[in-house]
């Protein structure tokens, strides 16, 4: 359930990272405004993921990919 919830906050960024473009390609003071926005949308969803994903690790509804160093140097 919480990898959904995931994708569908990566995708919200992705698409006020788009309104964002198209702000900055209509230019003045409505592209501007929209910009800002965008840029404000996209800040509080990161900040919204980043939480979402803290929570989900202490949960563990997440857990960590585990790396195991071989030590051995094969020459």
């Amino acid at each position: 359930m919480s990898s959904v919830i995931i994708i569908v906050i990566i995708v919200g960024i992705l698409l006020a990272l788009g309104s964002g473009l198209l702000g900055l390609l209509r230019g003045g003071s409505a592209g501007s405004d929209k910009m800002f926005r965008s840029l404000v949308i996209r800040v509080a969803l990161s900040l919204f993921l980043f939480g979402v994903l803290m929570l989900s690790g202490y949960m563990g509804w997440i857990e960590p990919n585990v790396v195991v160093m071989d030590a051995t140097i094969a020459k």
